[in-house]
């Protein structure tokens, strides 16, 4: 099928039984992120899974008009309002926030059904994005139809998982009420840096804990990371990824997406 967006792909060393797909963050591309060497020594620990990182559409950025250090459009996933970032319930009532959303959703989507597609199955398929591409991977990934207007996926997808890296939830209300039904039985491995700037711990905590009654949120557990529910992960860095990390991010694949024969 064609697909809406360009991407790169990590082809798998072997047998390919399970595919991630990577949404990546403000301003950057799926080729420079593929080829960091944290993605890159995850990618060669786990042969049997193919990466997909789709490059998001330019947008316009809202909040860096009339920014002369800045270009007024970006590859984005979504719209930044205002910096420094911050959760605001008037970003539920602006319909234009919401649609620019529902597009990237739909984006993430055909990448998706492409890969079920291809043979792989709903569970083996895990979605995940760092930064604003961790936000909209929560919403694609745990989103039921309501994200997606008239849509075959009736109320979302029953992924392997998802991953957030820096990641928040821009629309809470919205989303709270947006969920898939079965929103609770997918595993997320949820990761923030502590001295994250862009995007600061708290406001990502907050945004983990305002889901917690429809979705069982953990801090810190490791003993249940990859089991159904929010497993929120802590590090001691900024707006990057560690080996700590992804040595959990890893252990986190290898227990939703076991090597197959």
């Amino acid at each position: 099928m064609s697909l809406p967006l360009t991407f790169v792909t990590i082809t798998p060393k072997a047998k390919h039984t399970a595919t991630v797909i990577f949404a990546h963050g403000l301003g950057d591309d799926g080729l420079e992120f593929s080829n960091n060497k944290e993605m890159r020594t995850i990618a060669s620990q786990l042969p049997h899974i193919k990466w997909v990182f789709p490059n998001a559409p330019e947008r316009s950025i809202t909040a860096w008009k009339g920014d002369s250090r800045r270009r007024s459009s970006t590859r984005g996933w979504l719209d930044v309002l205002h910096e420094p970032l911050m959760y605001s319930s008037e970003y539920d009532d602006i319909q234009e926030y919401d649609e620019g959303i529902m597009q990237s959703v739909k984006h993430l989507d055909a990448f998706i059904k492409s890969e079920i597609d291809s043979g792989i199955s709903e569970g083996r398929v895990v979605l995940g994005g760092f930064g604003q591409g961790g936000a909209i991977a929560l919403i694609a990934g745990l989103g039921g139809s309501q994200w997606r207007g008239a849509s075959d996926t009736k109320d979302g997808w029953k992924l392997g998982g998802i991953i957030s890296l820096g990641g928040w939830l821009p629309m809470r209300e919205k989303y709270n009420k947006r969920l898939a039904m079965h929103a609770s039985t997918i595993p997320v491995f949820w990761g923030h840096g502590v001295q994250n700037e862009s995007v600061t711990w708290g406001l990502s905590w907050e945004s983990a804990k305002f889901i917690e009654d429809k979705v069982e949120v953990r801090h810190g557990q490791y003993t249940k990371v990859g089991e159904p529910g929010v497993s929120f992960m802590s590090y001691g860095v900024g707006q990057w990824m560690v080996e700590s990390e992804m040595e959990d991010l890893r252990l986190f694949l290898k227990k939703i997406l076991p090597l197959e024969g």
